[in-house]
This record gives structure tokens, C-alpha cells and sequence, in this order.
């Protein structure tokens, strides 16, 4: 009966891991991204990753952001805590994103917010890697 018991509770618990498992990654390993953002000060957002260090600023690398135009990134906790923007996120290039020591600590689930200038009059398409480190 017992290990009947633990059989179910061991399929159940594989299952749930499975399911839900793989939607937040460990902040040191760099994840894909592909998200439009808005018009006119418009946002988007990446997946969500744990962060592994306090102190430790993201990395960003840049792969594309649609026509000619540029982007901002932050990075920005589950429970609502921004850090400071990075502003003019263009393409092929690999940027620093700040944390927040005092808000954004180790543990958290942090995402990439992106967002686009008041006059941007279309929506912008960004890709690329990241990992909150």
C-alpha cells in the first residue's frame, strides 16, 4: 500500500517538473529571446530567469532590433522592482544590464523589460540572448 503510495506521489511530482519545470531558467546560462514591442513607448518582456547573483549585473547580446531603430532595456523582478535602463540597445552588440542590490537579490524571478521611444510610430521586433547572471 505504501508503495503504491510513493509510486503516485513520485509520477505526480516527475509530471509537475515537467510541466512547469522549464519555465523559469538559472540566471547563468544565456536563454533566447524574440518579443516585439509596442508603438509609442510601447513594452515587451522576455521569459522569466532566476538570478543567481545580487551583485551581479545581466548580460545582454543584442542579435537584432527592427529597422533602424533602438531600443531600452531594465531588468525588472516578479514582485514588480526595476533597475536602471540601458539605453539605445542596437544590433550585434553585447551590453551589461544593471541590477538593483538593494531590490533585485539572488533567488528572485527577473525579466527583461524592452522598451521603445515615445515617437516610435511602429512596432519593433528584438531578439537575442540573455541571462541575469
Amino acid at each position: 500500500m505504501k508503495q503504491k503510495r510513493l509510486i503516485k506521489v513520485a509520477v505526480v511530482t516527475s509530471a509537475v517538473l515537467l510541466l512547469f519545470g522549464s519555465s523559469v531558467y538559472a540566471g547563468t546560462t544565456m536563454k533566447d529571446y524574440s518579443t516585439t514591442v509596442g508603438r509609442f513607448n510601447g513594452s515587451a518582456y522576455t521569459s522569466y530567469q532566476t538570478k543567481t547573483y545580487t551583485n551581479e549585473k545581466g548580460k545582454l547580446y543584442s542579435d537584432s532590433v527592427g529597422g533602424k531603430y533602438t531600443v531600452d532595456v531594465r531588468m525588472c523582478s516578479s514582485a514588480g522592482k526595476k533597475a536602471s535602463w540601458v539605453r539605445d540597445v542596437d544590433d550585434n552588440t553585447t551590453y551589461a544590464v544593471p541590477t538593483n542590490k538593494d531590490s533585485i537579490k539572488a533567488g528572485n524571478s527577473v525579466r527583461l523589460e524592452f522598451s521603445n521611444d515615445l515617437t516610435t510610430p511602429v512596432k519593433v521586433q528584438v531578439e537575442g540572448k540573455w541571462m541575469s547572471n
